[in-house]
Parts: structure tokens; sequence; C-alpha cells
């Protein structure tokens, strides 16, 4: 029986790894990932599998997220082939996972960048993906305790 933590640390990393596909950095990302398979004895997977990864995802075109989806779902199966024949792969997973996340911060190649600012008597919402919000009230307004 697979140890919870094998499945949450490889989910994690699968995560990661397709999420870093889509930014600057996923060269960095990508040699982080090569060497926990390189160490774990799959030097198939660094030679080509990982390459692939940021290709199938530029072609994916409006399927993108079925293949982020799919995508996940396969390296996920792979990290805990390796976790389950290597537990002290651990450590270098995470360590992926922190270099990954540590560029997520980079701006996706695919993402549109910008800043809207909308002036209102009333409420204003706007919905979209990976926002920040910054909520403003006038002076007097008497919202918000003000």
């Amino acid at each position: 029986m697979e140890a919870d933590w094998i499945a949450a640390l490889a989910t994690s990393g699968a995560t990661a790894l397709v999420a870093a596909a889509a930014t600057d950095t996923w060269q960095s990302t990508r040699e982080a990932f090569g060497r926990v398979f390189h160490r774990a004895g799959r030097e198939d997977v660094v030679t080509g599998e990982l390459d692939r990864v940021a290709a199938q995802l530029d072609a994916a075109g409006d399927g993108r997220e079925a293949a982020r989806a799919a995508l996940t779902g396969q390296w996920a199966a792979r990290l805990r082939e390796v976790l389950e024949r290597h537990p002290e792969a651990a450590a270098d997973i995470q360590a992926a996972i922190d270099r990954a996340r540590g560029s997520s911060a980079a701006t996706p190649r695919d993402a549109a960048v910008g800043e809207l600012s909308v002036r209102s008597a009333r409420d204003v919402y706007v919905s979209g993906r990976d926002q920040t919000i910054t909520h403003h009230h006038a002076p007097g307004t008497g919202r918000h305790g003000e």
C-alpha cells in the first residue's frame, strides 16, 4: 500500500513541474527534476520526456487545461514510482518543487499582463485568474468603518 506522503509529494511535484513548464524559468526547473530522475536511475526520463512537457503545453492551444491535467497525472505517476523505489529521493523532489515554486512568480509566456483601474460610485467586480485585488474606498464614504 502506498504511503500518503508518497502520493502527496508526487502530486505536488507533478503540479509544480507542469506549472513551471509555462514560465520563462522552465529550464532551471527542468534541470532540478532531471536530477531527481537521474539519481533514481531513470536517465530515459532525463534525456527526452522532460523536454516534451513545455512543447506539449504549447501545442495544446485551447486544450491547454486538459493537457495540463493529463501531464500532471502522468508525472505524478512517474514521481510515485521514483519514491516507491527510492524514498531517499524525497529531499531531491522537495528541492525541485521549491525551485519550481520559486520560479512561479515569473510571468507565464502566454499570460496577459496589465493593470485595470476602475472608478465608480458603486462596487465593481472583475473576474479572472491569478489576480491581485486591492480594494480602496474614498474617504468619507462610510464604508468599512471609515
